[in-house]
């Protein structure tokens, strides 16, 4: 295995200074990979759905044992992470407003299991686009600390540091349109989320809502904040468009595939940074079209070489 780490100086080039030339060759290269209806997010989203559902079933049944069932629903809702994430931009539906329905569907439903409110949950991802890497606005900015034991600590808080960062700096504000009425929908929607786990709390069923739902909800949020927020922004420091978002780019014909699943093509999470309306599935083609212009740009590309490679793995780095 060979690692070749890219890792130019920090510059003080302002992420929202615009790069003309580069966005007009970059769009160009990534136009083949969105605005479809994204089916396999859809498929996805009903796998997680089923199986959440089933593993809380068996777990309450006691057909399984309760801590298997929090490991089953951890892992299963970090998966659902991607599907409410492609909601939110948009990405389900593509193009077609047809399909919105089901892009907010989807959204609302990955959302719930996750105890995620899929609108709250979008003002504040829209945010951390917006200011990537600012301290101040960057709600994600929470795990950006130097300690890994102060690391795991935020991960593992960042559940409630969310929904600090929404009452401070997005409830009720008078500077987002329509605020107020949204606001409330969000109290109402949480309201029922844990009336539901209290309620079913009440009837004798604590220990299958704490460790069917409320823990693995945690800890499902720590792993998606440290793989998809932590690593992929360090060291939290720039703020340039090409450069505030890194890639792992696990190479090898076998190895690839497995680790861009695992990480849910996160890996590629400049792309996504770059160009939002292209599906999670594609990040890995989009990146390949865009490297020569994310070389130019002196993005910040971690490779790990594991080969052999496949034929279409070998092109794309020649």
């Amino acid at each position: 295995m060979t690692s070749i780490v890219a890792e130019p100086a920090i510059t003080e080039t302002s992420r929202d200074q615009p790069n003309a030339p580069a966005d007009r060759q970059a769009l160009q290269r990534i136009r083949p990979h969105q605005g479809m209806v994204a089916w396999p997010t859809v498929y996805l989203a009903l796998g997680i759905v089923v199986a959440f559902t089933l593993v809380c079933t068996l777990g309450t049944l006691g057909l399984i044992p309760l801590w298997l069932g929090l490991i089953l629903n951890t892992l299963v809702l970090y998966a659902d992470q991607t599907p409410l994430h492609e909601a939110c931009h948009g990405n389900i539906a593509g193009r077609d407003s047809r399909w919105l329905w089901l892009n907010h569907l989807i959204g609302f439903a990955c959302g719930t299991i996750l105890l995620h409110e899929y609108k709250a949950f979008r003002y504040m991802h829209l945010a951390h686009h917006r200011d990537t890497n600012n301290p101040e606005l960057d709600p994600d900015h929470w795990v950006a600390v130097k300690n890994p034991f102060l690391v795991a600590f935020r991960c593992l808080t960042i559940v409630f540091w969310y929904h600090q960062y929404f009452w401070k700096h997005i409830a009720f504000h008078a500077h987002i349109p329509g605020m107020r009425p949204l606001t409330i929908h969000i109290m109402i929607m949480h309201m029922l989320y844990y009336g539901v786990a209290i309620g079913l709390s009440l009837m004798g069923y604590w220990r299958e809502v704490l460790m069917l739902w409320i823990f693995p909800h945690i800890l499902a949020s720590a792993l998606i904040i440290y793989f998809f927020a932590y690593l992929t922004h360090a060291p939290h420091e720039v703020h340039q468009r090409y450069r505030d978002t890194n890639v792992f780019w696990v190479r090898g014909k076998i190895v690839e595939p497995v680790v861009n699943w695992l990480y849910l093509f996160q890996n590629f999470h400049l792309i996504h940074h770059l160009f939002p309306r292209i599906p999670f599935y594609r990040y890995g083609q989009a990146f390949r079209d865009l490297k020569p212009v994310l070389d130019k740009e002196q993005a910040h590309i971690y490779e790990y070489d594991f080969g052999p490679h496949s034929e279409a793995q070998a092109q794309s780095s020649s």
